[in-house]
């Protein structure tokens, strides 16, 4: 009696298997739940740092650009011939390129003065400085991409209230730098405007 009493007491010790496959339940629930939060917490961190890094791109990129035609100067532009080009400021919506001349910060050079180029090219919105105003070789320039996985871009120009596509749009216009430079594209699913004022609203004069 004695023997069955203490073989009782034994029984009694440890997890039915019932317990054991619950508790097996229990913690791999929690286990799934705890990843899917954290997959989720890591997804939000880098979704958050793309969305930061997007936006230091398009302020930087917008700066450049503003900095530049706020610096515009209304000179002629020359090909490597000596030539006048057909305008002052030139924007050809074939190509989606802008040139002009303006004034950059350089340590190499006495002058301040350089041409430089906006385009569209491969989804990257480009911007070419060459080595001078009217460069002898138009091979002669360095690169910057300032946004890539651009799906769109559009260039308007603005004189006497009416928006274009090209620049020069006459005799008068080519003697002039655009009154408002208006820049639209798409990233990343998103729609952006710029607005830029050269502040420049006198025509050149030979």
């Amino acid at each position: 009696m004695k023997q069955e009493a203490i073989l009782l007491k034994n029984n009694k010790k440890g997890f039915t298997l019932i317990e054991v496959l619950v508790s097996i339940v229990i913690l791999s629930i929690i286990a799934i739940v705890s990843t899917n939060f954290l997959q989720s917490s890591i997804s939000a961190r880098e979704e958050g740092a793309k969305k930061l890094q997007n936006i230091k791109e398009l302020n930087i990129a917008s700066s450049i650009v503003r900095r530049d035609m706020r610096q515009i100067l209304n000179v002629p532009i020359r090909d490597y011939f000596g030539n006048n080009l057909k305008g002052n400021f030139i924007a050809d919506a074939i190509s989606n390129s802008i040139v002009f001349t303006t004034l950059v910060n350089s340590s190499f050079s006495t002058s301040r003065v350089r041409r430089v180029e906006y385009l569209y090219q491969d989804k990257k919105f480009i911007r070419r400085q060459y080595f001078a105003d009217n460069p002898y070789s138009y091979e002669e320039y360095f690169e910057t991409t300032l946004l890539d996985e651009v799906t769109k871009i559009e260039f308007s120009y603005m004189t006497n209230r009416k928006w274009y596509s090209v620049w020069p749009i006459d005799i008068t216009t080519k003697l002039k730098i655009p009154e408002l430079v208006k820049i639209t594209f798409v990233k990343n699913d998103l729609k952006y405007e710029w607005i830029i004022n050269p502040n420049i609203d006198y025509v050149y004069k030979k």
